[in-house]
């Protein structure tokens, strides 16, 4: 578990990460994902507590925690995946064009585009929460953090979705993405699935929200499609399922916005 963190988070659990021991057992990625929800729901509890009429910096302020907690591993895979997507050519050619270490004008718009609307929706939500709490005390921080929580979950087993559909007749390929696709097991993403459905009863008090969670999910097939079409079979690797992540936490904020307001 220390491993997880230590991969999935920048919290200094442990110095040396075994990658091999993180690759079998990323079933466990829902429970990290909670650590990382409950974080980032205190800072926007509290920042939205204190802001006053300045929901936008608060806003900011929650968008720079849930990077300076995740790091910023994932938004890399966003960019790169973009500029692989969007190069022209052969399949070969386009996943060169997603290895390539510099990033591309597609990679860099498609992250601002991403942050930016992760911002948006983080401000509407939690503007929103804000607006109808009465004070801000316990069951106000259960509202924040079913929020956080949740969109967390949703990105991680989008990961852990990409990995079951990345498995092909042609393998997976090389690289740390192959890893953890060779890792997975369906017995796992069975695993992940029950512990993401219980946590998220828990966070949205056993009400029909926690449908929510699987926005992950849908997330994840349109990623893995998009990248068995531009890439071929054994074309989700690393960086896509690491855009899975950052595109599945962004859609659930936006999902969640659009139920608050």
């Amino acid at each position: 578990m220390l491993d997880i963190i230590s991969f999935l988070t920048q919290i200094p659990v442990r110095k040396d990460v075994r990658i091999e021991e993180v690759a079998v057992r990323t079933y466990l990625f829902p429970f990290v994902a909670l650590l990382i929800g409950l974080l980032v729901a205190a800072v926007a509890f509290v920042v939205f507590d204190c802001s006053g009429s300045a929901p936008e910096i608060a806003a900011l302020l929650v968008l720079l925690a849930i990077y300076l907690v995740t790091g910023l591993m994932h938004l890399d895979g966003l960019a790169d995946f973009f500029d692989g997507v969007m190069a022209g050519g052969t399949e070969e050619d386009k996943r060169r064009a997603m290895k390539d270490e510099k990033i591309g004008i597609a990679g860099l718009f498609a992250t601002v585009f991403v942050i930016l609307l992760s911002f948006f929706a983080i401000e509407t939500v939690c503007a929103g929460l804000a607006k109808t709490a009465h004070s801000f005390d316990l069951r106000s921080f259960y509202h924040f953090a079913s929020i956080f929580v949740i969109a967390e979950i949703s990105a991680k087993i989008s990961m852990n979705t990409c990995m079951i559909s990345g498995k092909s007749k042609e393998g997976a390929g090389r690289g740390m993405g192959a890893l953890f696709i060779r890792s997975f097991s369906k017995y796992g993403y069975v695993v992940t699935l029950i512990s993401a459905i219980l946590i998220s009863l828990i966070f949205t008090a056993f009400s029909l929200r926690f449908f929510i969670v699987f926005t992950g999910i849908a997330v994840a097939l349109f990623v893995s499609r998009i990248a068995k079409s531009n890439f071929g079979d054994a074309g989700v690797s690393g960086d896509v399922i690491g855009a899975s992540n950052e595109l599945a936490r962004c859609t659930t904020l936006l999902v969640w916005a659009i139920i608050i307001v």
